[in-house]
């Protein structure tokens, strides 16, 4: 039996240890680029699992307890971050079937139609309709050449090889590249990514 076990290494009271399970995305199914990534069929699986063996707590209750000396044995919290739609629309039904509770930390700048820059370049990559896309001309990732997209295994690597290109950029600087790559691909990028207003208001209830 695993509980006994948790209980010794995250005991209640003065020694008590808050764990805290971090996600940002939920997809509705596998994702054939990044097939590690959670879907929904996994993330229900963590869940059953964690509400068999955890005591899952808001956030802001478990800090103020674990400053209080007042945290159970097992103590857990679970957030998201960035402000995905996906949160909304498949993680959170899934929470509360399960009865957990979750903290989501929203990027305000994207809500309503943004989208962050590591996803422009992975969408930019995942749709672009030639088998192929030439760095050559855009100034900080020409070294990479033309990058071959002809299948899965492709596009994986060369969305991963533009992350790295840029990814320690200044931000400004690194949005720029994201949009250059994007015209470049000539894809036509999704504008639903993240949270609208109206799905940030309906998570206020998971606490």
């Amino acid at each position: 039996m695993l509980g006994p076990i948790f209980s010794v290494l995250s005991p209640a009271g003065t020694r008590a240890r808050l764990s805290i399970l971090i996600f940002h995305r939920v997809n509705r199914s596998i994702d054939p680029l990044f097939p590690e990534d959670v879907s929904a069929h996994h993330f229900d699986k963590i869940c059953a699992w964690v509400r068999s063996w955890f005591h899952v707590l808001p956030l802001d209750e478990a800090v103020c307890r674990l400053q209080a000396n007042s945290l159970p044995s097992r103590a857990m919290s679970i957030t998201f971050d960035d402000g995905y739609a996906d949160n909304e629309e498949i993680a959170a039904p899934i929470l509360a079937r399960y009865g957990l509770t979750a903290t989501f930390f929203v990027a305000v700048g994207y809500i309503g139609g943004g989208r962050m820059w590591n996803d422009t370049l992975i969408e930019s990559i995942r749709r672009a309709p030639s088998t192929s896309i030439d760095f050559d001309n855009i100034d900080g990732l020409s070294a990479l050449g033309r990058l071959s997209l002809v299948d899965v295994t492709e596009r994986r690597a060369a969305a991963v090889a533009v992350i790295d290109a840029v990814k320690y950029l200044p931000s400004g600087r690194r949005d720029e590249l994201a949009q250059q790559v994007a015209r470049r691909s000539g894809a036509c990028l999704p504008d639903d990514l993240m949270m609208s207003p109206a799905q940030v208001r309906s998570l206020r209830t998971f606490g």
